[in-house]
C-alpha cells in the first residue's frame, strides 16, 4: 500500500470514524458490537479502497449499510440498550427518561425510509455537507436540504405519535 493510499484512508478514518461509530452504536445499542461493527467496516475499507470509485462519502455509507445489513439479518431482533450509552453521573429518572428517548429515536429512525435513513445518517452521524450527500445519492444539494428537513419532520412526528400512545392520548 503506497503512502498516498494510507492517507487517504487515513483521512477517512479521522473525518468519519466517530461518526460512524455513533451511527453503528444507534442502530445496535451495545457499545462492544458497535465497536466490532465500525472495525469491521474500516477493514473492509483498507481491504478495498482500490474499488472507491466517485464519493468516498457514498461508498464509505455502502460499505456501513452492508455490514449493518448482515449484522441484523444474523441476528433478526434489535439488541437492548446497553447501559454504557447512559450517563452513570445521571439521577435515576435521568436515566430512565435518557433510555426511553433513545429507545424512542431509534425505533423512530427505523419507520424512515431507507433514502431518508441514509440522509440523515450522512448529515448528522458522518457530518457530511449536502453537496457530497447529493453526489453520493445522485441528487441536487438543493434536493439534500429538502429531504433532510422532510426526515427531520418525520422523525419528530413519530416521535411524538410515540409519546402520544404512550400517554393514551392518540
Amino acid at each position: 500500500m503506497d503512502a498516498d493510499v494510507r492517507q487517504a484512508i487515513e483521512q477517512l478514518f479521522v473525518q468519519y470514524g466517530r461518526g460512524i461509530g455513533s451511527y453503528i452504536l444507534t442502530r445496535v445499542g451495545d457499545a462492544e458490537l458497535a465497536e466490532e461493527i465500525t472495525a469491521r467496516v474500516f477493514l473492509t475499507v483498507v481491504r478495498r479502497f482500490h474499488q472507491c470509485r466517485g464519493s468516498a462519502v457514498g461508498w464509505l455509507w455502502a460499505i456501513v449499510r452492508t455490514e449493518l445489513g448482515q449484522h441484523f439479518r444474523r441476528r433478526r431482533r434489535l439488541a437492548p440498550l446497553s447501559d454504557e450509552m447512559i450517563d452513570p453521573a445521571g439521577t435515576p429518572p435521568e436515566i430512565a427518561q435518557r433510555r426511553e428517548m433513545e429507545l424512542r429515536m431509534r425505533t423512530a429512525l427505523e419507520e424512515l425510509t431507507d433514502e431518508e435513513q441514509q440522509i440523515v445518517t450522512m448529515k448528522f452521524f458522518l457530518k457530511v455537507r449536502n453537496k457530497e450527500i447529493a453526489g453520493a445519492l445522485g441528487i441536487s444539494a438543493n434536493n439534500v436540504g429538502v429531504k433532510v428537513h422532510r426526515a427531520l419532520r418525520r422523525l419528530h412526528e413519530l416521535m411524538e405519535e410515540d409519546v402520544q400512545e404512550q400517554e393514551g392520548i392518540a
